[in-house]
């Protein structure tokens, strides 16, 4: 038995697991927001350091 876990591709990681969990409109709008922010890190675009510290702080205090 190996216990290495199986990988699993980027749309099983981020869709919900059957179809029914989400209307259209929703998977639409996954898929829709994925490809625009794999663009924008295709072009460099990546959030800064500032940017990820204050989302963090916002649920993590003193974080």
């Amino acid at each position: 038995m190996s216990t290495t876990p199986k990988p699993i591709s980027v749309a099983d990681a981020i869709s919900p697991v059957t179809p029914s969990e989400a209307t259209e409109d929703v998977l639409e709008w996954q898929m829709r927001k994925l490809k625009e922010r794999q663009k924008a890190a295709d072009e460099g675009r990546f959030a800064s350091a500032e940017a990820v510290r204050s989302v963090i702080r916002k649920f993590i205090p003193n974080g």
